[in-house]
């Protein structure tokens, strides 16, 4: 399977304050639920944001595989192909 170009992907960076960061390479899509209730997906290239999330399942892709990762409420940050998201717990 050949890896996809770098403007394809992106990093995602949830740092929590209680414990050490996670840190997602070559993320071709990402998933999100905003405080409003409603879904944001990001993908490569978007645009600069920033957004308040809530308790709840983020999903993600990275090459052909989808995943889920709970994650706290926090802010969610999109600037560089980089996601950053600053959670509670």
């Amino acid at each position: 399977m050949s890896q996809k170009p770098k403007d394809k992907v992106m990093r995602v960076e949830i740092h929590s304050m209680a414990g050490s960061p996670l840190v997602l390479e070559n993320v071709s899509a990402y998933n999100v639920l905003l405080s409003d209730g409603g879904w944001l997906g990001i993908l490569p290239g978007h645009t600069h944001l920033v957004a308040a999330t809530v308790d709840g399942e983020a999903r993600y892709t990275i090459g052909e595989e989808q995943f889920t990762k709970h994650i706290s409420s926090g802010i969610l940050s999109v600037a560089d192909n980089v996601v950053s998201i600053l959670t509670t717990k």
